[in-house]
């Protein structure tokens, strides 16, 4: 394919200029400092950064430590004195068990959830729309710098323009994205990505294989020869291509780099009719992981593989049913949702260079907690006649729905769900314990 000239990323289009809003650029410029200082500074140094900007919301969690261990010691003393317990050891098991889960709090902050000291530059294959644009937008959100390819020039223009703009209006910062047209399945556009990275920007940190084609819902023997082999090209092909570029890129820059491959319906193996084809080439990006992982065992290169489970896309809604869509009421998510989900664990493997990592969206469990509360979830998308009832994405993202969306973002961002919820019960179990001794002493 053609390789077109590349351009540098555009710092100065992130929308109209006044002279008002060059005032507010110059003061916040002053307040954040210089940029690479301020990654270098003390973190109580960045704190009072964040005040200084009115970025409060950069703070919460401050209190967290404290409050762990007070709130259970508080508690489980309060019902100790008015269930008549003349004992201080209610209160000092409280404050041992918020001390514990404090400590784990710390540790995991610092060894799972860690976070890149600096910005990343990211490749993000397929980033013009769905999963990939949304991947880009958090990377960008984020401070990082991406790189996105689409399969025409003017598909991955319109999506530069889109993600400037809708970061600029989030972090109030111009985001460094690059555009380029490329088909993965052809090697001299995959060469072509390459190329336009280094020139942007001197490296690639990770590199998302996320461009997937799912072909139309039907069974194999009615699919034609052009749908079947867009689906191999694209998936298996494209993957191939992309990560022996990836690699050749990474082997010779500092440091090494980082891969991930998308998996989905099939990687594990099992059945997927009427998706005969798309299964079959998860199937085999699967095997091509492990491959890869033994081949590069003794380099700098890590391989890691991520699963975003059911996205509600247009891939996704060819040829689905009522019944299909009535579904994805319970297990679908909005892109930017599992997005949101997905980036901070991929940046956490490149802060803490390990290799191999699976990150899941909709694992087993969470997929049976979507079942049992089916019945909050109908209607989320979908009517009973199978109508779309959800707003587009620019409402989503930028209208009068963006605090909800927001609000979920948040949520899926959070990595320490699990710990919490090991706290939440173990305060929950102290009291039952409590209130248990009340009654075996009321009886005697």
């Amino acid at each position: 394919m053609p390789v077109t000239a590349v351009r540098k990323p555009d710092t100065d289009n992130c929308g109209p200029s006044t002279s008002g809003s060059s005032k507010r650029g110059f003061i916040n410029e002053l307040l954040r400092g210089p940029q690479p200082d301020l990654f270098k500074a003390h973190p109580k140094v960045r704190q009072i950064n964040h005040i200084l900007r009115g970025r409060h919301d950069r703070l919460r969690g401050l209190e967290r430590p404290l409050g762990a261990v007070v709130l259970p010691a508080y508690l489980w003393g309060s019902i100790a004195a008015v269930i008549g317990l003349q004992s201080a050891l209610p209160v000092l098991s409280g404050a041992a068990v918020g001390g514990l889960f404090a400590v784990m709090h710390r540790v995991c902050n610092r060894k799972l959830w860690a976070a890149p000291r600096q910005p990343l530059t990211v490749v993000v294959t397929g980033g013009s729309r769905g999963l990939g644009k949304a991947l880009a937008r958090e990377f960008l959100a984020a401070g990082d710098r991406v790189l996105l390819t689409s399969r025409t020039q003017a598909a991955a223009d319109a999506a530069v323009r889109e993600l400037r703009e809708e970061v600029a209006a989030l972090n109030g910062c111009c985001p460094q994205v690059v555009g380029v047209a490329a088909d993965v399945s052809d090697a001299v556009g995959v060469a072509a990505v390459e190329a336009a990275a280094l020139s942007s920007f001197g490296r690639v940190d990770a590199w998302v294989n996320n461009a997937g084609y799912s072909g139309s819902f039907q069974p194999l023997v009615e699919q034609t020869d052009a749908q079947i082999e867009q689906v191999v090209r694209t998936n298996l092909l494209g993957t191939l291509l992309c990560t022996r570029q990836a690699v050749s890129l990474m082997q010779h820059q500092p440091g090494g780099g980082h891969i991930f491959n998308m998996d989905g319906a099939g990687a594990d193996g099992f059945a997927t009719p009427n998706y005969a084809a798309y299964g079959a080439t998860k199937a085999g990006i699967t095997q091509l992981t492990g491959t890869l992982q033994r081949e590069l065992a003794d380099t700098p290169i890590k391989l890691h593989t991520v699963s975003p489970g059911m996205i509600l896309t247009d891939l996704l809604l060819e040829g689905a049913t009522t019944a299909n869509k009535q579904a994805f009421n319970i297990l679908c998510e909005h892109p930017e949702t599992v997005a949101a989900f997905l980036v901070p664990r991929i940046k956490s493997a490149v802060a803490r260079d390990v290799s191999g990592t699976y990150t899941r969206f909709l694992t087993p469990g969470s997929a049976l907690y979507r079942l049992a509360t089916a019945p909050a979830r109908l209607g989320r998308f979908f009517d009973k006649e199978g109508r779309a009832v959800y707003p587009p994405e620019r409402e989503r993202l930028m209208g009068r729905h963006a605090k909800s969306t927001a609000r979920a973002q948040a949520a899926a961002r959070r990595q320490s769900g699990s710990l919490a919820l090991a706290y939440n019960l173990s305060v929950l179990a102290g009291v039952v314990v409590l209130l248990a001794e009340a009654q075996v002493l009321h009886h005697t």
